[in-house]
């Protein structure tokens, strides 16, 4: 089986060597690469170039900064492989990890996602590993096996896993399943609740041959924050039409629905905390994503928690 392997990458002409020498090392060999360069204004076709005159499996795609999700998209539509690997340029994968998963595919026909053991590292110190990206171990991958509510009810309350850690058939891309284009973060997850929502079967591979390593950079964590709050409350919108839509009996759909709205109330409540209450972009941004009797509700009870603080 062939696996295609998407990577989006915008500036990141210094890890691409490192990511792509993970691809190489493969023991599955059966694959193809496509660099999408999404409008990189650094050395990375340079970088690339040195890469295809070593490779022929290796392909690359330059096209003006479109985002992440675009750049995915391309390649999911410029790719021909029978399972398909999304990789971010600056992270990596275990030498094993295709063999093993292409193997898990093989082994259960039925299986659309399969997904592994993601491990964080902290930018220049690739040895030391971590299960969440706070570094903290605070944290493990759900062990998932099954579709439908059983799925569902674990991705409403959260993400599961990162982008790089599942290994997918082409045959969910062909039921229109692609990454959004219109937001700013949480790309993976919308595409994984489709994937759910559409009734296609996630399993856990449970071998630690098999794993995903991301980067954590410096500013992957506080300065993100409020625009990854703002993501997930845009996020949890769109669910909440869609889980209405979803095929399920009344009482689990019930669950679900209740399930996100209570993460979602946590959610708006948390951000009004935390955010800055006098930046008038922030308070438009939190008008927009509640009704106008929560966001008076919240404001009030931020502007006593921040005056408590100070």
């Amino acid at each position: 089986m062939k696996v295609s392997i998407i990577i989006p990458s915008y500036n990141y002409a210094s890890y691409l060597p490192e990511c792509l020498g993970s691809i190489i090392a493969q023991t599955w060999q059966d694959w193809e690469v496509w660099i999408i360069d999404d409008g990189s204004t650094d050395k990375t076709k340079m970088v690339a170039q040195k890469f295809l005159n070593m490779d022929a499996r290796i392909k690359y795609q330059f096209q003006k900064n479109r985002g992440l999700s675009n750049a995915r998209n391309t390649g999911l539509k410029l790719s021909n492989g029978d399972l398909i690997q999304f990789l971010d340029a600056d992270d990596l994968i275990s030498e094993d990890k295709l063999s093993l998963q292409v193997a898990h595919m093989e082994q259960n026909p039925d299986l659309s996602i399969s997904y592994c053991q993601t491990w964080y590292f902290q930018h220049g110190d690739p040895d030391q590993l971590y299960h969440d990206l706070v570094m903290q171990n605070s944290s493990k991958h759900p062990i998932l096996d099954g579709m439908g509510f059983d799925i569902l009810q674990v991705l409403v309350k959260g993400n599961f896993t990162a982008v790089s850690s599942p290994l997918i058939r082409r045959s969910i891309i062909q039921e229109n399943i692609a990454f959004p284009e219109s937001v700013e973060n949480s790309e993976d997850w919308y595409f994984w609740l489709k994937a759910a929502l559409n009734g296609y079967h996630f399993q856990y591979l449970a071998n630690p041959l098999a794993a995903a390593k991301v980067r954590v950079h410096g500013d992957s964590m506080s300065q993100q924050k409020l625009l990854m709050y703002y993501g997930e409350l845009t996020l949890r919108n769109w669910l909440k039409s869609k889980l209405q839509e979803v095929k399920l009996n009344p009482k689990e759909k019930a669950q679900l629905l209740s399930l996100n709205q209570v993460q979602e109330e946590k959610l708006y409540e948390h951000t009004m905390l935390v955010g800055p209450l006098w930046d008038v972009g922030h308070l438009k941004k939190m008008y927009q994503l509640g009704d106008f009797l929560r966001f008076i509700k919240y404001h009030k009870k931020a502007r006593i928690h921040q005056g408590a603080n100070l």
